[in-house]
């Protein structure tokens, strides 16, 4: 337990079971608002494609440099996956953008190691933006719930992942009382809530 938990989320953008997680913590991130410090990292490999190790790139550096925008931007891009239109949903400054995934891609080595198979995992590309943590948590695949420095297991619906988080104030807000969705999220791209089997991708 501690006064502010620590919450670590890590996935891939393109999981489907990593935007199911994301579909259901966004709204205990919006309803805690500050009381916690919440943070989506990424897996240290990209098993969708070149398409995922771009949008991780992004969203990295959306939640870094224009964290305020980085809930708005989500909220969008699990329901869509544009992450054209929803850049200018969220008012994010693209060129600012831009910069910051260029500088990110050259300090992590993400497109070289794309394009040397050589430092793949198996059949897989590296991406090591969040490479110490994967490897201080044995992050083994997205989604993975990490709450002051403990692998946490939790159901995926808004309603549990309050419960679970809050279990680890000391002292829990009010806004832990808030009635939150028991609906287990749908998993993948969508803009509504079917339920749906929990999984992972690894």
């Amino acid at each position: 337990k501690s006064d502010k938990p620590e919450v670590e989320l890590f996935v891939m953008s393109y999981c489907p079971y990593g935007l199911q997680m994301e579909r259901g913590i966004l709204p205990v991130v919006e309803k805690l608002g500050d009381k916690i410090d919440f943070k989506i990292k990424f897996c240290d490999y990209a098993m969708h494609e070149k398409q995922e190790i771009d949008e991780n790139l992004a969203q990295y550096c959306i939640q870094k440099e224009q964290n305020d925008k980085f809930t708005n931007y989500l909220n969008c891009f699990i329901k869509s996956g544009k992450a054209s239109d929803c850049y200018k949903e969220a008012k994010v400054d693209e060129a600012s953008l831009q910069s910051c995934v260029s500088a990110a891609d050259k300090q992590f080595n993400i497109t070289a190691g794309y394009n040397n198979k050589d430092a793949w995992k198996g059949q897989f590309p590296p991406f090591d933006v969040d490479k110490v943590d994967n490897t201080k948590y044995s992050v083994q695949g997205s989604p993975t719930l990490i709450i002051n420095g403990q692998e946490i297991s939790a159901n995926r619906d808004s309603a549990s992942l309050l419960k679970t988080i809050c279990s680890a104030f000391n002292n829990a807000p009010e806004e832990c009382s808030a009635q939150l969705s028991s609906d287990s999220p749908v998993a993948g791209f969508a803009s509504d809530n079917n339920g749906t089997a929990a999984g992972s991708c690894q």
